[in-house]
């Protein structure tokens, strides 16, 4: 039983100091927040990535994957939506001028981002507007 809960916790997320993070993930992160706004990092393997997780003195989550590609960045007060893909952007301010993104996901086959006012719009992985969920 404990050599079961010890590699469960090994599989789990484990706690990673700044500099430990790959290159690519460090200087991507970089571009857009200082290492001080950082208040811990966690890693995790799962469904066969390494994943980097970060949270920020705001309470921004941000994920990257090992080659610093975006996975999913969530703050309840609104995200730095420079992170957000263009024309996602230019169809969320057209569309709800006054809704703020507070989430935003893209995985290998699509992307989405979720509004303050609990709208949740779909797009494939080309930007291409798909559907909103709510």
């Amino acid at each position: 039983m404990a050599l079961m809960s010890l590699t469960a916790f090994a599989k789990g997320k484990q706690p990673i100091a700044f500099d430990k993070v790959p290159q690519p993930v460090q200087t991507e992160l970089q571009k857009y927040f200082t290492q001080d706004q950082v208040q811990y990092a966690t890693f995790e393997k799962a469904l066969g990535q390494k994943l980097y997780t970060f949270v920020l003195e705001d309470g921004t989550k941000i994920r990257y994957n090992h080659k610093a590609v975006l996975r999913k960045i969530e703050n309840k007060n609104g995200i730095l939506t420079t992170l957000v893909p263009e024309k996602i952007m230019e169809y969320a301010n057209a569309t709800f001028p006054k809704a703020t993104i507070t989430e935003y996901v893209c995985d290998k086959s699509r992307k989405e981002i979720e509004l303050n006012n609990n709208m949740e719009l779909i797009f494939n992985k080309r930007c291409k507007f798909l559907r909103i969920e709510d």
